[in-house]
């Protein structure tokens, strides 16, 4: 793996202050946040540099003499005034890619969207069911909310930025991200009384999958994966959980019933494939 320069937004949070502890060793790194990170240690992993991804001269600041953009800054939840989430999602990504694109020595961009893109999260608020389970990157997009809609629209820009730029991009979908300090402790539970993919991915498992998009070209310019850990994150195995929220829907029997009987209801088969990536990281069961 060469040495990068590598830009990562959103460093503030667990997911991109994990990247930055996992890719100082090996890469020189510049941190984008709203704030700062209250961590002395990691303040000295790389330059930090204070402002918004919707500032294009923030963004320009941020973006010197980087060739590689991990973007992970974003807000991650349903939140009212919804047009902040427009804001900061979609438009706050499209500057992160018009900045890289026009800049030749930005080689690779990750972008870091949702396993929420898919809209099978919105699915109590909607009559829409799977197509199929477990579901993958084929899988097309039931996005119903402000948060899932955003993810769509981001990776629609995602994709542009291939065509118009013709630079490589990778799209990473992660599930429900379990914090590092939380992975020793977090337990399966009692599925919640409503349609739910029950998603789940230990930090120390994304972290690994992100670190090998660096290396990845797509053979067409643009690719997205979903990383998951191998069973679902309930003490109800797979198969009743489909029986019961997603009666009707086709299901990979072989996949579900992996795990004991607990396989995801996510298929992360293509990270494997082009990656070499397997989750690790399983709940306490």
């Amino acid at each position: 793996m060469q040495r990068r320069r590598i830009l990562i937004t959103g460093t503030s949070g667990g997911l991109g202050s994990a990247l930055v502890r996992n890719l100082c060793h090996d890469h020189d790194l510049v941190q984008l946040d709203l704030r700062e990170s209250g961590n002395p240690d990691q303040q000295r992993m790389g330059n930090v540099i204070a402002g918004s991804i919707t500032d294009p001269c923030v963004v320009a600041r941020a973006m010197d003499g980087v060739d590689t953009v991990i973007h992970n800054a974003a807000i991650t939840y349903e939140c009212e005034p919804y047009y902040e989430i427009v804001e900061t999602n979609v438009m706050g990504t499209f500057c992160m890619l018009e900045a890289a694109g026009s800049r030749p020595d930005v080689e690779q961009f990750i972008y870091i969207s949702s396993i929420q893109w898919h809209g099978l999260h919105d699915l109590n608020l909607s009559e829409s069911m799977p197509h199929y389970l477990p579901i993958d990157e084929k899988h097309p997009s039931l996005a119903f909310t402000y948060y899932s809609c955003s993810k769509v629209q981001a990776e629609f820009w995602c994709s542009n930025y291939v065509a118009h730029f013709g630079k490589p991009m990778v799209a990473v979908r992660p599930a429900l991200i379990i914090k590092l300090e939380e992975e020793s402790t977090y337990a399966a539970k009692a599925p919640v009384d409503h349609r739910d993919l029950n998603d789940y991915i230990g930090t120390s498992d994304l972290v690994d999958g992100i670190a090998r998009t660096l290396d990845y070209h797509p053979e067409d310019g643009y690719d997205r994966f979903l990383f998951h850990a191998a069973d679902q994150r309930t003490t109800t195995p797979t198969a009743e959980l489909a029986e019961r929220f997603f009666p009707g829907v086709p299901l990979n029997r072989e996949k579900i019933d992996a795990c004991d009987g607990f396989g995801a209801l996510v298929d992360c088969s293509h990270a494997r494939e082009k990656l070499g990536w397997t989750p690790k990281y399983r709940c306490k069961r």
